[in-house]
């Protein structure tokens, strides 16, 4: 059970209800073993951030949604991919199973100019991930397909972890030195992190957010628990920058939980401030 819930315990009571009722009808329209994604929809009063962000944020949770192994995942790598590939696909390396593909930018710029090969990578690979060195470029090349409703926008990850004394090597053809690091153990890290929690892109345009937040063949406090791990992060100052931007549960206009299919079914409803008749605002002693 749900031992505290950031939105009180009459939405706690109207999410166990809710939760419930849609488990039970999606059990009797498709059978109990059914497994769906369930999410949580939150209306805001604010926008997010100012600016649009194409960089999916991750969100802790309680439960896992999945494992590494029940996801086909494409790295896209800058060039050349050589050193990143040996490392991440060798005989014993804890990546060594991770990617289905790893393609550099330039083959995948080369993918992204017919559209059936775009069509077709688009449904091969439930996960894209690309070096955070080369991420900034990808909305240029996955174009509309992937990024419009935030469809498969592509995860950021790092080669290795950030440190300032790392050796660094010279270019073939340049003198600039550049980082060449790559540490399977930590890409793994970030990889399950990535498949195991929750994630949002904040909206500069639209005050909709929608989190996977577990499946249908869960049970109603599994689904609660992870909602909590949801709100608390988008509310709490201490995940700023990253999470924290709605700062406060007064930003929130309704919280409900759905399938892709399904009504949204209420958790939350904020409170309209009542405001007092004119004619009672009065200096007058009666």
């Amino acid at each position: 059970m749900v031992s505290s819930f950031i939105l009180g315990q009459s939405a706690l009571a109207d999410g166990t209800k809710s939760s419930k009722s849609l488990i039970s009808h999606i059990g009797k329209e498709n059978g109990p073993e059914h497994h769906e994604a369930v999410y949580l929809i939150i209306n805001t009063k604010i926008y997010l951030t100012k600016i649009k962000d194409y960089t999916p944020r991750i969100i802790p949770l309680t439960k896992g949604l999945d494992k590494l192994e029940s996801k086909s995942i494409l790295l896209i790598t800058k060039d050349p991919s050589l050193p990143y590939r040996d490392a991440l696909t060798k005989k014993d390396s804890p990546t060594e199973d991770v990617f289905n593909q790893i393609y550099t930018l330039t083959k995948l710029k080369h993918i992204s100019k017919d559209p059936k090969k775009l069509t077709k990578l688009f449904k091969e690979f439930d996960i894209i991930v690309a070096d955070n060195r080369v991420h900034k470029f990808l909305p240029d090349i996955l174009g509309a397909r992937f990024y419009v409703k935030n469809k498969k926008i592509p995860f950021m990850v790092q080669m290795a972890k950030p440190d300032k004394d790392a050796k660094l090597s010279k270019g073939k053809k340049s003198t600039k030195l550049k980082d060449d690091r790559c540490e399977p153990e930590y890409v793994k890290y970030q990889m399950k992190s990535i498949v195991r929690n929750a994630s949002y892109i904040p909206s500069a345009t639209g005050t909709c957010i929608s989190v996977k937040i577990g499946y249908s063949d869960w049970k109603p406090e599994e689904l609660l628990t992870n909602a909590n791990d949801v709100i608390k992060y988008l509310i709490e100052p201490k995940f700023l920058p990253v999470g924290g931007l709605l700062r406060t549960t007064k930003n929130l206009v309704s919280v409900h939980i759905k399938t892709s299919e399904s009504i949204s079914l209420p958790v939350f409803k904020q409170k309209e401030d009542i405001k007092e008749d004119d004619e009672y605002d009065s200096d007058l002693d009666f």
